[in-house]
């Protein structure tokens, strides 16, 4: 899996537009506050994607930004972007999931590491020339940190707008749907969805992404991305590494989740089973263990 930005007109054009969009939402009143929201995940939320369907059409461009310059630092290496060069793109259709094509499905499919998922919305974006789909992930929560999608269905680099709602306040964050990932990956009752969170991706937008002089700064954090990749990629050795540090822990934290006891018991258990094993048998079970995990 790709760990790195990938400063291409298309991938610059969106970083803007984002931007862009974000600041203009948050700018001023814009209804967003009176729509109905039914559940904590945006996903489910049909008034919301109805907002921004509308939305995004309407403001489907850069022309009006005042940004002049997108610098994007990789690691070592920084580029830099003449916004003049990506003001020939535009979102000429935002599309719900119900008018996907079987086409367009199968595009979606292949960005994903398990079966086709409806994305929330899809975007047709045009340079004048060219014709390309980008899916859009929408997050609303009342607080802060909400389940994410689940591990197979994470695809790092969707664009994402998480909205957070407080009483007649609204506020919008744009981004990455890695940046907004807290490197938390609640106990799964099914398949596990790695916890995600509006001040995660507002904090990595405050530190990483910065408008100074009318030039547009965005830097890919590496060593945290290539965390978050291995959380996603092997998220049965995160959570193995996460109980350890609740077997090994010395006291009890405050607000602990309900199964920490529960793992301590099975530690216990565990201890006690393989103490009566002499080295052979405690090698044959890693054995055995070893090629049982899937």
């Amino acid at each position: 899996m790709e760990s790195t930005l990938k400063p291409n007109h298309l991938t610059s054009f969106l970083m803007v537009y984002f931007y862009s969009i974000e600041k203009l939402l948050n700018a001023s009143s814009n209804g967003l506050e009176n729509i109905g929201f039914q559940s904590e995940e945006a996903n489910t939320d049909e008034f919301q994607k109805r907002f921004f369907q509308e939305y995004l059409l309407q403001h489907n461009n850069i022309k009006e930004t005042n940004i002049e310059k997108l610098s994007i630092k990789v690691d070592i290496m920084e580029y830099q972007i003449d916004i003049s060069e990506l003001k020939s793109f535009s979102i000429v259709d935002v599309l719900m999931p119900k008018q996907l094509t079987q086409d367009q499905k199968k595009k979606i499919t292949e960005t994903k590491r398990s079966v086709y998922t409806n994305p929330d919305l899809y975007l047709e974006i045009s340079d004048g020339t060219n014709i390309y789909y980008e899916s859009l992930e929408l997050k609303s929560t009342k607080d802060n940190n909400i389940p994410g999608s689940s591990v197979q269905q994470v695809s790092p680099y969707e664009w994402v707008i998480f909205v957070k709602r407080e009483d007649a306040k609204v506020t919008v964050t744009t981004g990455y749907y890695i940046n907004s990932i807290t490197e938390k990956l609640p106990f799964p009752d099914r398949s596990p969805r790695p916890q995600v969170g509006f001040k995660t991706l507002l904090e990595w937008n405050k530190k990483f992404r910065i408008e100074t002089g009318n030039i547009l700064l965005v830097e890919s954090n590496i060593e945290s991305t290539q965390d978050k990749i291995r959380l996603l990629e092997d998220w049965q050795d995160f959570l193995a590494s996460e109980w350890m540090e609740i077997i090994l822990a010395e006291k009890i934290k405050p607000n602990e989740k309900w199964f920490n006891s529960a793992l301590r018991k099975f530690a216990i258990k565990f201890l006690d089973y393989t103490n009566t094993l002499d080295k052979d048998e405690r090698q044959g079970l890693i054995d055995k263990l070893n090629e049982l995990v899937k």
